[in-house]
């Protein structure tokens, strides 16, 4: 009798472990859109980039998970003036939660990687007026350098599946050369460009502990 007591005991034990692990997912999907607020250091006031991000977390437990992020923002004009910009992130680190297991979950996450910016316009689109006769000449070219991105968010939990994440807010760290107007083929320097960005969309959880 007291064998299978003790034996009924363990299994309930062992039932009650697996559906606490089962509280906190395995892998969740982050799909959202996201605005990208330029500051380039180059001339160019800041400007705003609209895109969308995606992130692949893999959650090792309640509080500590690896990250890989995608992100995508363009803009088609700067301050009034014909310069096609894209920039492409990629970006991975760690992500830090309060409790992957609760219903309001904040965040914090540092990722590194890096950003290809690719653009296209007039070399003086920067300095002159866009309907003046020496914005004629056309350039286009792109680049990729070093990325960081530094910040947060909350995730809402809405079923057991879905989360909403109202807010992630970013500092984000890009290295892109100094565009030469003059001599827009010469040479450049790396400089850092102190970018923000805002997030939001909805977490998808898939699999447990």
């Amino acid at each position: 009798m007291m064998k299978t007591c003790m034996i009924a005991m363990a299994l309930v034990l062992v039932s009650g472990v697996g559906a606490f692990a089962q509280d906190v997912p395995r892998v969740d999907i982050f799909l959202g859109y996201s605005m990208f607020r330029a500051n380039s250091d180059q001339g160019i006031d800041a400007f705003t980039m609209n895109g969308g991000v995606g992130t692949l977390g893999w959650n090792f437990n309640n509080h500590f998970a690896a990250e890989f992020e995608f992100g995508g923002y363009s803009t088609g004009h700067i301050n009034g003036r014909n310069i096609d910009t894209t920039n492409l992130t990629y970006l991975f680190g760690p992500r830090f939660s309060v409790n992957r297991k609760s219903k309001v979950d904040p965040y914090v996450h540092f990722l590194f990687g890096g950003d290809r910016l690719t653009y296209s316009g007039t070399p003086s689109a920067v300095v002159c007026n866009p309907t003046s006769a020496n914005c004629t000449t056309y350039l286009a070219n792109s680049q990729a350098n070093f990325a960081m991105a530094i910040g947060g968010g909350l995730d809402i939990k809405m079923t057991k599946h879905i989360e909403l994440r109202p807010v992630q807010l970013d500092y984000l760290l890009t290295r892109f050369e100094t565009i030469n107007v003059a001599n827009p083929t010469g040479p450049t320097s790396n400089r850092n460009q102190n970018n923000l960005r805002y997030s939001a969309g909805l977490v998808f959880d898939f699999g447990s502990h």
